[in-house]
């Protein structure tokens, strides 16, 4: 086959193995698409193999589509007849023709995210529980966390899994919605695999299947979870042809699912398992490449590789520390705008990520600001996310309770009883009286107007809110009317209740949103709410015209690290690394964890094709505070010799920053500490030292003073607290 002739040596020998378990390890920008299509053509055309007997299975619609239109690409029409799916797709063929081994009817409907969450509210309504005030979503999450473990595929005993903090008997719960799936002859995505695993345990079926299919190739096997990884296991268990490709290195979905042991297993379930290694790297220069080896090199659970760069040499790794986050969003515009010059980048060459969609808020400003268009992907933009526009409407209602639009939104938000019925009528109330709801509401009384004590609930809270404003910037600032709205009305309270990946979410955007409004206090300290508003209106991508651009157009492309794998950019910017916020907070205490956050970042550096940028902030607000940040762990792991560091002062440097959360410490005072605070022979730790408190977590030694058994240590934890002790009666474990 002359197209063998393109391929190296490594990809040619994966290319033209046919028979046995094979596994590929197709390192970043290795030609892991190339390989597994030609594979595919050369079985084929070469092997004599019908494409029929073919089976590839991978996780996206859009990657099967451009696998499929390769291999027509190569061979031609007869590619056709390759069997290219997603597991969810493969499972629904499976089901659809032999499920009734199980039990299933052949056209049963499949029941997406949102048939999830009517047929829960209804089970909700059954056993007299009010679906607003327990999350459909929520439910509906932990039912799928649930289904696609291990212990419940097995057949564990369920009872083990089931949360224990919530008021209603989940099981009950869970119970009726699995008997209402039989009933509507319905199954959820995870029944899809799950029933699937189960019918191939028919060993009638499974010789069916096996009979047609020979060959099984597997795309991105380390992102599989562990009734995906029965499937290839069981389809396979006659001929062993199996090819699995992928990189154990860019595992990075552990929270949905996925399992490493699968890829790093592999020869333990095929003992005769051949393993062939791309390392050649056609994506990036080679100080990006050996910087994200040195990275990746610091994990224990991975299968050593060395990727070498085919584009050979290239500009260093520019890693600057922005004296706080608004400056580092600064250096990151200019740093744009000087390439776009002094280059000729064009806007779509450029790419930020970040760990939590949060974090784009500002940079989303900042390029509005400098009329650069952008994307966001993965995300809808800051102003627009459901809890934003919430907390915006609680304010505009605020500085208007006219505003009738705003007043519907927040009326039953977070859920406080008011239904659609009442809503209605008091809606019929203002038009019959030409008045606004707010009115009816504040002035009942006037209309022979009976509240609901929900309402009347609502009335009061309402007016305990508007009465801040006008006092306003006299008595209460800005931030502290949001962080009102946050509490008074249980608004946080409630998504810290639902402990989920949705809620931790929405909460880390209205931390960045609070952040946004102390910022704003600095630069107007006399600004009331009414000129906030004004300005936010004029951010608000509602107000835009040409500040941002639709996907495909010249954009620069704002993204989290999760939604950058599988792309690749000629400059990239990596940005927030530090601790507590990369490595994400949440993982910083497990080796498992540090071990995928660190994969996260390795995946972050491979899709920089020329230049690669890291930053981070020596100072960033939470919650409206400001705390230190201790640079991440992953830039000390990177070679100083390929680096170029660099210190950025916006001219927001000069800000009047917020005491801490505690002990009225600020840290424009640890920067003044003495010399004998710096260094007290008196205790057994230095100021900078990190520490682990066997409660409050991970933290800093800001401050040491005292002496003998009074020495007293000031330490900054990662969750925002800071505490003093004394040395003699804290167990500390001194962690560098």
């Amino acid at each position: 086959m002359d197209l063998l002739q393109k391929l190296n040596e490594e990809q040619y020998n994966a290319v033209t193995y046919s028979d046995g378990p094979l596994l590929i390890l197709a390192g970043a920008g290795s030609g892991k698409t190339r390989v597994i299509t030609y594979r595919i053509a050369h079985l084929i055309k070469v092997a004599g193999i019908p494409p029929y007997a073919i089976v590839a299975v991978t996780f996206t619609n859009k990657a099967a589509e451009e696998m499929r239109n390769r291999i027509k690409g190569l061979i031609g029409p007869i590619g056709e007849s390759v069997m290219i799916k997603t597991f969810h797709a493969l499972a629904v063929y499976i089901l659809r023709r032999h499920g009734d081994a199980i039990g299933i009817a052949p056209n049963f409907t499949i029941y997406d995210s949102r048939d999830q969450e009517s047929l829960i509210k209804d089970i909700l309504h059954d056993i007299h529980i009010d679906p607003k005030a327990v999350k459909p979503s929520m439910i509906a999450e932990k039912i799928s966390s649930i289904k696609e473990s291990s212990h419940y595929i097995q057949g564990g005993d369920i009872t083990l899994l089931l949360p224990k903090y919530h008021s209603f008997n989940f099981q009950e719960i869970f119970t009726s919605y699995q008997q209402k799936l039989k009933q509507s002859n319905a199954l959820d995505f995870s029944d899809l695999l799950i029933y699937t695993v189960q019918l191939l345990r028919n060993s009638q079926v499974l010789t069916t299947l096996q009979s047609r299919w020979r060959y099984f190739m597997v795309d991105e096997y380390q992102d599989t979870n562990f009734a995906q990884y029965l499937i290839a296991k069981y389809l396979a268990s006659q001929t062993k042809n199996i090819c699995v490709v992928g990189d154990d290195d860019q595992s990075i979905y552990s929270w949905r699912g996925a399992d490493i042991r699968n890829i790093l297993n592999f020869e333990k379930d095929y003992p005769d398992a051949k393993v062939i290694t791309l390392h050649k790297n056609y994506r990036s220069t080679a100080p990006i490449l050996q910087a994200a080896s040195y990275v990746i090199k610091n994990n224990y659970r991975r299968k050593d590789k060395k990727l070498t760069s085919h584009r050979g040499d290239g500009e260093p790794i520019t890693v600057c520390t922005a004296n706080n986050e608004y400056g580092e969003a600064e250096y990151v515009i200019n740093t744009i705008v000087s390439l776009k010059h002094t280059e000729q980048y064009s806007n779509r060459d450029f790419a930020i990520f970040y760990r939590t969609n949060a974090q784009s808020r500002i940079f989303e400003e900042h390029c509005r600001r400098e009329n650069l268009p952008y994307i966001v992907v993965g995300s809808v933009k800051f102003y627009e996310r459901k809890e934003i526009k919430d907390i915006l409407a609680y304010m505009r209602f605020m500085a208007n309770p006219d505003d009738t639009v705003s007043l519907l939104r927040i009326i039953n938000t977070p859920s406080r009883g008011i239904g659609a019925s009442t809503i209605e009528k008091l809606r019929d109330a203002a038009y019959l009286h030409t008045t606004s709801e707010w009115d009816i509401i504040a002035n009942n009384q006037n209309y022979s107007y009976k509240l609901s004590p929900a309402l009347h609930s609502f009335k009061e809270l309402m007016q305990k809110l508007i009465d801040k404003v006008k006092d306003i910037p006299s008595h209460y600032r800005l931030s502290e009317i949001c962080i009102s709205i946050l509490t008074d009305t249980q608004y946080k309270s409630t998504l810290e209740s639902e402990n989920s990946i949705e809620a931790r979410g929405r909460l880390e955007n209205i931390d960045a949103f609070v952040n946004s409004i102390v910022e704003y206090e600095h630069l107007h300290p006399e600004a009331t709410l009414f000129e906030f508003l004004q300005d936010i209106s004029l951010l608000s991508p509602a107000d835009e015209t040409n500040a941002t651009a639709p996907e495909g157009n010249n954009a620069i492309t704002l993204m989290t690290v999760h939604n950058a794998k599988g792309l690749e950019f000629p400059v990239v910017f990596l940005t927030g690394m530090e601790e507590g916020l990369f490595p994400h907070a949440n993982a910083i205490d497990s080796d498992e964890g540090i071990e995928e956050e660190r994969r996260l970042c390795y995946v972050g550096i491979t899709r920089a094709k020329d230049r690669l940028v890291i930053t981070s902030a020596e100072l960033r607000r939470s919650w409206g505070t400001t705390q230190f940040k201790e640079a991440s762990r992953f830039i000390s792991e990177l070679p100083p010799a390929l680096c170029q560091f660099q210190h950025y002062s916006s001219s927001y440097n000069n800000w009047d920053m917020p005491k801490t959360n505690n002990n009225n410490y600020n840290y424009r005072a640890n920067n003044s500490q003495t010399a004998t605070a710096l260094h007290n022979n008196d205790s057994h730790y230095t100021v900078n030292q990190r520490v682990k408190h066997p409660s409050f977590g991970v933290g800093k030694i800001t401050a040491i003073q005292g002496k003998g058994d009074n020495v007293k240590l000031t330490i900054q934890f990662l969750n925002g607290f800071t505490k003093t002790f004394l040395e003699k009666y804290t167990p500390l474990e001194p962690l560098s």
